[in-house]
């Protein structure tokens, strides 16, 4: 089973989890955060929980295929998105697009944010390359500068965020 809810939303699919789930069933958790498991696991009395990194934008996606990729190292790639998703944040609290990566001081702030959270994410243990703040940095860079991000359409919607969960 793939449980493709965010965060927020895993309370109200709860009830559909106890009805599907049985002792034999395998849950995909497609979810923001390094604490999927953790998070679901309250909610999923029975059956095995396998985390998972989803990289989708927040547009809808049509005449696209996805695809699945083993991860040998999950934890650092788990890590990486949730930087990543914490640099996507600047756009959810600035109340503006990815074209806002274009200006030299939020540059600035998004690479030493950025640099802050890869010391956490080695504190925990990942396995993450200095250059990986300048990595995510130029991806919103030649992002078009429309781009939305599900944590900024969210709170255009005026729905919850996962702040507080993606950085629990």
């Amino acid at each position: 089973m793939f449980l493709a809810v965010k965060a927020t939303q895993i309370e109200a699919a709860a009830d559909w989890l106890a009805t599907l789930v049985g002792p034999q069933t395998v849950v995909r958790v497609l979810q923001n955060g390094i604490e999927q498991a953790e998070i679901v696991r309250s909610h999923l009395p029975r059956g095995d929980i396998v985390p998972a990194v989803v990289w989708f934008p927040a547009q809808a996606l049509q005449g696209t295929r996805c695809a699945v990729d083993l991860a040998e190292n999950f934890s650092a790639l788990a890590w990486r998105k949730l930087l990543q998703n914490a640099v996507a944040g600047l756009m959810a609290l600035t109340h503006r697009r990815s074209g806002i990566f274009s200006r030299s001081d939020i540059a600035g702030l998004t690479l030493a944010y950025a640099r802050e959270c890869l010391a956490v994410a080695r504190a925990e243990g990942a396995e993450l390359g200095d250059e990986v703040p300048q990595e995510i940095l130029e991806k919103f860079q030649a992002a078009p500068a429309d781009m939305s991000t599900s944590i900024l359409t969210d709170r255009e919607a005026g729905r919850p965020l996962e702040w507080d969960i993606r950085t629990a």
